[in-house]
Formats: structure tokens, sequence, C-alpha cells
């Protein structure tokens, strides 16, 4: 597959849900998924595609940690990625999303921050969450067939 093919999935959607995996492997080339990431990212930060991305906060800690430990400049860096770069949106969380996280994790058997991404998502009105997690793909679909559940290892 590819990054075409990843278009046709995404065809008609407007908010996406990024997790933790993509990007970070947005800015890892090393990574298998870095170049459908930055297909991806690069669509969302274009103002006139009509794609949006979205991240749970829960995905901001993880992508936090390592800059946090290497450096004030690695840090600086994944900050101003996370708060500037072109629609590209937190999406906070309270109340609903921490039950409908414990529903996630009771029903699906997540882990929290798991949880509490997918929670985010679905919640924000996403229309498909993209994740290099298959355990999401294969257990999300059935739940939430509303949603498209974009497994990133699919597209490279």
């Amino acid at each position: 597959m590819s990054a075409e093919d990843l278009d046709r999935a995404l065809d008609g959607v407007e908010r996406v849900l990024l997790d933790s995996s993509g990007l970070i492997a947005f800015h890892i080339s090393t990574e298998v998924t870095h170049a459908i990431m930055r297909h991806l990212l690069g669509r969302i930060s274009d103002d006139s595609d009509t794609l949006r991305g979205y991240y749970s906060v829960a995905s901001a800690v993880e992508v936090l940690i390592r800059p946090i430990r290497s450096s004030h400049d690695e840090f600086k860096f994944m900050h101003e990625f996370l708060t500037e770069f072109p629609n590209l949106f937190v999406l906070p969380m309270d109340l609903t999303v921490a039950t409908q996280a414990a529903a996630l994790r009771a029903s699906m058997g997540l882990s929290f921050t798991d949880a509490v991404i997918v929670a985010s998502g679905l919640l924000s009105g996403c229309q498909a969450i993209v994740s290099n997690d298959r355990r999401w793909q294969q257990r999300g679909a059935a739940m939430f067939s509303e949603f498209r559940w974009i497994y990133l290892d699919d597209y490279v």
C-alpha cells in the first residue's frame, strides 16, 4: 500500500486522531512509518486540504518524555511542534474523557494511556484514528464501526 492508499482510506475525513507512535515516527527518519507520517502531516498542514489533525494530552505526555530527558533544546523543539504545527490540535482531558477511557479499558482491555487517547478521539468527533497499534484496529472496529481505524504499517 502507499500514500495514495492512505488518502483513499481517509477520503471524506476532516478530523483525524494521531496517536503517539505516529507523532514520534514523524520525527525519526529511521522509523518504518516515517514517510507515511510525513505525508499525512503534510496534508494536515496544508490549508487547502480539509484534513485536520488532533492528538490527546496523553500522547503529548508520551511524545515529550524523551525530549525532556535529552535536552532543553529537544524539549523546546517538540513543544513547539505540538503547539505550533499548522492545523494540529491538542484535545483536552476532562471527566467525560476519563469516563469514556474507563469504559474502553474495561471493554477493550486497553492500557490507561491508550484508552485516554482513543476516548479523546471518539469524543471529539474524529472520524478516523491513525495508530501503529493493530489491537486498536481489531478491537475498535468491532465496537465503533462509524470510525475508520487506520493502521500505519498497512501503508508502508
